[in-house]
């Protein structure tokens, strides 16, 4: 984030001179004249020092007019803090002013082709030592504008300093970034005395710089959203454009995928990709990232960089794009295309030569050619630096280079080094414990899940296959290999035939089976995200289907992928079970899917011979990232539990809920410690304070898809009078329950994001503590809902375990008649 941010900085000084000359009026459209009355009257009331009654009226017409015109109240405030100056102070900020500009100019002047390399250091030193003695003496004056100017070019000044010293590998001085930030803070400060807005931009740039530099990562995000907010309130889009970049190289730097698409998808509504080359390289890169190469070479051939971009330098932009073509082509399979972009652009000086060489090298992977490969991909130095994206780019491909040819020791020791540095830079930089619904993840721009799949590959080959469960579980929890293997051993030994984990790369998967004793057995899948994608959506989709049509049979989809899917230990390990417990019993078994096999119906495979479907025969758990069981309440006892049962709002524009209000009168029958709220009783804040209790909640609404583009997860629960309790909100209360029944259409809903879980309502309790819920991956019919909650509900009140309860729930429906969509849509999600 910290180059992107060096590299954009340049292209941002021209966006300064707009700030910086004083508080532009102006939008980008209309205003003209206008803003030429305002200024003209504002000159005239600054420069003038006994100062008229006549001038001073005319600028607040002026001032009105202007503000009535482009809808900126502020322009008044900068009218009011110069009326409320007696004329001499006016004049003596005026001339101070008058001062400032010829040095600023001077400063400009002095910068050359480089901006970070200034063409004559001693006059540089001597402008700079001018602007402080100015400084000193504009601090003094009543009049704070000419002060704040000073102090906003001076932080400007001293960051480059910093830049240069970062870019000659100097260790930067600590008084240096200090006065930086105490000089950028002062200009705020001083502007908003003045109730000048838009010059604020330049010190509120300097300071998100300042956070970069000293790896001060939420800092930079915080001063980054102000500047965009800022920018886009005042109309200043170039300034938006490089506030929202900083934000899309520091969501990527973290993993937060989400957050970096979110900040491109803003860019998108005020920059046209083929007028802003930026925002074309930046949206094939998000969609390279998310093994989207055929949607990023799409957009690359459609925008090429062109002259309709003032500010892109059309000779880098050339190489960026072919590297980027190149990228994309060796991922969708075009190799000879994919070469010949190469050398095209080889032919061009690229800023960055490392992207070629990088995919070069995974031009030659694909090609077969390892040995290559391994030539291009000299290990990166071992020093003290932290590693950057290339680096971790080259670990990885040495690491498949060396894994493609056979030895895959050698390949774990680069795998192992690039996802020990993402972990490292991942509790670094993000270690809040209150982030919310979780959108960070290790795995991410940095460490890749083909990098973990390469990984737990290599150490599966190596003959350990329970470490290789551990690597898995380890990238998408957030924790060490030693606490995933050990939480690993504890989750199979609470389940009767263990658990089953997986890790989807870009062209293979893996799926490794940790037995109840602790021993493990791993199997390659040679299929990749797309084609898993692929097959998840049909088997989805042929599920639902048989809703509309009873006869409808998607066995034979279910059986293809449970026979791609499901290890062959896991067979052999039900056939032991059934030897020992006979055909009768259900045994427990726990599923960590990830990626896009969490949308997969799980529950619908099938295992062993005879065939057990999943969801009827064992007490099924769908664990969505391991945690630590010593942090979670304790298991439910059903016997002795007091539920309290939410749901039918009344006095909503969505459609009524009678099925809900019918399915808490029989809970309420059937369990009279149970305490049901329902109409206009259940509303916000008695839905938070039931997620604030101890006790199992069970909810029977609305899901409710906002219009938020901005959420992570942009769901919520529907209360009575329209109330909603979002996402955010649940994930805000931490809810730290036994057991969350969302008994709610599409409960299960929510945004994927690469090396997390998928984000939604459930996801939201369960990161907060909840130990596990009870979800819905689709719509069930009223009476089929309510079947199952009574017979999950008598199972508890029996003494079964959760999943185990589920399951009987899943067989009562059966019984009912149901479609095989309604049993296979409710899920157990967490811990067992």
């Amino acid at each position: 984030a910290a180059e992107s941010a060096a590299a954009e900085s340049a292209a941002a000084e021209s966006a300064a001179a707009e700030s910086a000359a004083g508080e532009s009026t102006s939008r980008d459209e209309g205003g003209g004249d206008a803003t030429e009355r305002f200024l003209a009257a504002l000159t005239s009331v600054r420069s003038d020092a006994p100062g008229t009654k006549e001038a001073e009226e005319r600028l607040r017409r002026c001032a009105q007019a202007l503000a009535d015109e482009l809808g900126r109240p502020d322009v008044v405030d900068v009218a009011d803090y110069y009326l409320g100056l007696a004329p001499s102070q006016r004049r003596e900020g005026w001339l101070l002013e008058a001062r400032f500009d010829v040095l600023r100019e001077r400063a400009l002047g002095l910068e050359g082709a480089d901006p970070t390399d200034p063409e004559d250091p001693a006059a540089w030193a001597r402008v700079t030592s001018e602007l402080r003695t100015l400084l000193d003496e504009a601090s003094l004056a009543v009049d704070v504008t000419a002060a704040a100017r000073t102090s906003a070019l001076i932080s400007r000044l001293l960051v480059r300093e910093l830049e240069r010293a970062a870019a000659a590998d100097h260790v930067p001085a600590t008084a240096t970034a200090q006065e930086a930030a105490r000089r950028a803070a002062d200009a705020c400060r001083w502007f908003t005395l003045a109730g000048l807005r838009t010059p604020r931009l330049e010190p509120l740039w300097v300071q998100a710089r300042l956070s970069l530099a000293e790896g001060d990562d939420l800092g930079a995000e915080r001063r980054f959203r102000e500047l965009a907010a800022l920018a886009a309130d005042v109309g200043r889009p170039r300034w938006r454009e490089r506030a929202l970049l900083g934000l899309v190289g520091l969501a990527r730097e973290s993993g937060a995928a989400f957050a970096a698409r979110a900040a491109l998808e803003e860019l998108a509504t005020f920059r046209q990709p083929a007028r802003c080359w930026t925002l074309t390289r930046e949206l094939a890169a998000q969609r390279l990232s998310e093994d989207r190469p055929a949607r990023a070479l799409e957009l690359l051939e459609s925008f090429p960089p062109s002259g309709l971009d003032p500010e892109v330098d059309l000779g880098v932009a050339a190489a960026e794009w072919r590297a980027l073509q190149a990228a994309a082509l060796v991922r969708v399979g075009a190799l000879d295309r994919a070469a010949s972009t190469l050398d095209d652009a080889r032919r061009v000086p690229v800023r960055n030569g490392e992207l070629l060489r990088l995919t070069e090298a995974a031009l030659l992977l694909d090609r077969g050619e390892p040995a290559a490969a391994l030539e291009l991909l000299d290990p990166p130095a071992s020093t003290d630096a932290e590693p950057d994206l290339e680096a971790i780019e080259t670990l990885t491909l040495r690491g498949r280079a060396l894994l493609d040819l056979g030895r895959p020791e050698a390949a774990a020791l680069p795998l192992q080094r690039a996802f020990d540095v993402a972990r490292a830079r991942d509790a670094a930089r993000w270690r809040s414990a209150a982030e919310g619904l979780r959108d960070r993840s290790t795995v991410g721009e940095w460490l890749g899940l083909s990098a973990v799949e390469l990984l737990a590959r290599a150490r599966a080959a190596s003959g350990a296959p329970l470490l290789a469960a551990a690597t898995i579980e380890a990238a998408h929890a957030s924790c060490s290999v030693e606490v995933a293997a050990a939480r690993l051993r504890e989750l199979a030994a609470s389940q009767d035939l263990g658990a089953v984990t997986w890790v989807v790369g870009a062209d293979r998967s893996l799926a490794v089976h940790v037995r109840s004793d602790g021993t493990a057995e791993a199997q390659e899948i040679h299929r990749g995200r797309a084609a898993l994608a692929r097959a998840a959506r049909r088997a989805r989709e042929a599920v639902l289907a048989t809703r509309v049509t009873p006869d409808a049979h998607p066995a034979a989809l279910l059986q293809e992928l449970s026979g791609v899917l499901l290890p062959a230990s896991l067979d052999r390990a039900l056939a032991r079970w059934r030897g020992h417990r006979g055909e009768g019993a259900a045994p427990s078994l726990a599923l960590l899917p990830h990626g896009v096999l969490e949308g997969l119906p799980l529950e619908l495979l099938e295992a062993g011979t005879p065939a057990w479907t999943l969801g009827y025969d064992t007490a099924l758990t769908v664990v969505h990232r391991l945690r630590d069981p010593a942090d979670l309440p304790a298991p439910i006892d059903g016997r002795t539990a007091r539920w309290v049962a939410l749901g039918a709002p009344a006095d909503t524009a969505a459609p009524d809920l009678p099925g809900a209000r019918l399915e808490l009168r029989d809970l309420d029958r059937l369990d009279p410690r149970l305490h049901a709220v329902t109409g206009r009783a259940f509303d916000e804040a008695r839905l938070l304070e039931a997620l604030g209790g101890d006790a199992p909640v069970h909810v029977a609404t609305h899901v409710l898809r906002l219009d938020d583009r901005a959420a992570i997860a942009p769901l919520g629960l529907l209360a009575s009078s329209d109330g909603i309790v979002t996402a955010e909100q649940v994930a805000a209360s931490a809810p730290r329950l036994p057991l969350l029944v969302l008994a709610t259409c599409d409960s299960a809903a929510g945004r994927a994001v690469d090396g997390l879980s998928v984000r939604g309502l459930a996801q939201a309790a369960l990161d907060g503590g909840t130990r596990a819920a009870v979800v819905s991956g689709w719509s069930l019919s009223d009476r089929h809902g309510r079947v199952a909650s009574i017979a999950f509900h008598a199972g508890l009140r029996g003494g079964a375990a959760p999943a185990e309860a589920l399951r009987r729930a899943r067989c009562a429906l059966l019984a009912a008649g149901a479609p095989a969509a309604d049993a296979g849509a409710l899920r157990l999600l967490g811990h067992p």
